[in-house]
């Protein structure tokens, strides 16, 4: 492994981008000290809307370009996604298209890649939230996807019934588990209190627009409406220690894999 490539969706919120993006890849300078980082934004909206505020950022072809002219031929593609969706094949794209100049590039799993991943990533939510009281209920708001990896969202809530949580539900903007079906399981919990926290990276438009939001769409208003008290968790995914960590090891695992192929 001569470099490390960090790629993230990005968020035009640079408090949540400092306490999650920034922090896992401090994190992995501290854990690979003398191994090259770069950063790449697969967003070309946010790239251009950080540009606007002089923050300077590469997508995953420009900056596997630059690890290129740098004279770095071994590269390790850490991803931050969640699921292995529509951003997460674009990104195999961009580096199929980057191979050829590279002695070697391999390209990590998201968050969600499989049945002991689906179990860590709800344990660390589980450890992070603390006991989920009788008459509550933990709501994680995912992005979701019409692409296939969507699958990944219903998992995860059966990986926490796995551990013997019932109480925690899984929703997504933009996925098959949305507001409506996250109401109706609800409705057979019936809690008086639901706690909203994000299944993102980042606590960003999603988690202050679409989850906590005081508009009349978003999912604190209609849970309100249902009767529920509220309370939102505006933290990242990226917030998490522990979840950094499951990202992070996987460059230890490749690497170890690596030197004994």
């Amino acid at each position: 492994m001569d470099g490390i490539l960090i790629v993230c969706f990005g968020t035009t919120h640079l408090d949540s981008w400092e306490k999650t993006y920034g922090a896992i890849f401090r994190d992995a300078r501290e854990k690979y000290p003398g191994v090259p980082i770069y950063e790449a934004v697969t967003s070309g909206v946010i790239r251009k809307k950080l540009a606007e505020t002089g923050k300077k950022t590469w997508d995953v072809f420009s900056a596997l370009q630059r690890m290129g002219e740098a004279g770095i031929s071994r590269v390790l593609v850490l991803t931050t996604f969640v699921i292995a969706g529509i951003e997460y094949d674009r990104l195999l794209e961009d580096c199929r298209r980057a191979a050829p100049r590279f002695a070697a590039l391999s390209v990590l799993p998201p968050l969600l890649d499989c049945p002991a991943g689906l179990e860590q990533a709800a344990k660390a939510v589980l450890s992070r939230q603390g006991k989920i009281r009788e008459d509550t209920a933990l709501v994680l708001l995912g992005h979701g996807t019409g692409h296939r990896g969507d699958f990944a969202y219903p998992a995860l809530e059966c990986a926490f019934r796995e551990l013997g949580e019932e109480r925690v539900l899984v929703g997504t903007v933009e996925g098959y588990l949305g507001l409506a079906s996250v109401r109706r399981r609800l409705t057979k919990l019936r809690p008086q209190k639901v706690l909203l926290r994000p299944f993102l990276f980042t606590a960003g438009d999603h988690a202050k627009n679409d989850m906590a939001g005081e508009g009349e769409e978003s999912w604190r208003t209609a849970l309100t409406r249902d009767g529920c008290q509220v309370d939102c968790i505006l933290e990242g995914l990226g917030e998490i220690p522990a979840i950094r960590k499951m990202f992070l090891d996987r460059i230890r695992a490749a690497a170890y894999n690596n030197s004994t192929g």
